[in-house]
């Protein structure tokens, strides 16, 4: 009989800002092109969510999607919920059904190795958020 591993991580510990955002271009006899993408999430401590899409694409306008709503943690997963409240013209996205894993190094951890924090999604019913890794930018 095993013991059940729990989570020491608090809401304080997971709330703050992730982000990622890059920047590509390509020159070819036939093409030049350049993209710009950047995906960020707040989670608030009060439990409240935002999530930004941003894509640039060469020679188009600015694309943005957005979401908000609630989110929990459990252990180390974090769980996104969207209320129909939370829709309107602006924020279209829906994030229920969404699921996020939690890593921080274990304050226990006596290695020198950095080990950034993150969110990794890992159940989403948006296409943009399965497998996505969010850096925690505000550390």
């Amino acid at each position: 009989m095993g013991n059940a591993q729990t989570s020491a991580f608090t809401t304080d510990d997971v709330s703050g800002v992730y982000s990622k955002g890059f920047e590509t271009s390509s020159v070819s006899s036939k093409f030049n092109t350049s993209t710009k993408f950047t995906r960020s999430l707040t989670l608030s401590p009060n439990g409240r969510f935002e999530y930004h899409n941003f894509r640039q694409l060469k020679g188009q306008e600015e694309e943005h999607w957005w979401a908000r709503g609630n989110w929990r943690l459990e252990g180390k997963v974090i769980f996104f919920t969207t209320t129909k409240d939370d829709i309107n013209d602006q924020f279209t996205i829906d994030l229920n059904n969404t699921k996020a894993r939690f890593f921080k190094k274990s304050p226990r951890s006596k290695s020198p190795k950095i080990q950034p924090t993150y969110i990794r999604f890992f159940e989403s019913d948006y296409s943009q958020t399965k497998n996505l890794k969010l850096p925690k930018t505000d550390e």
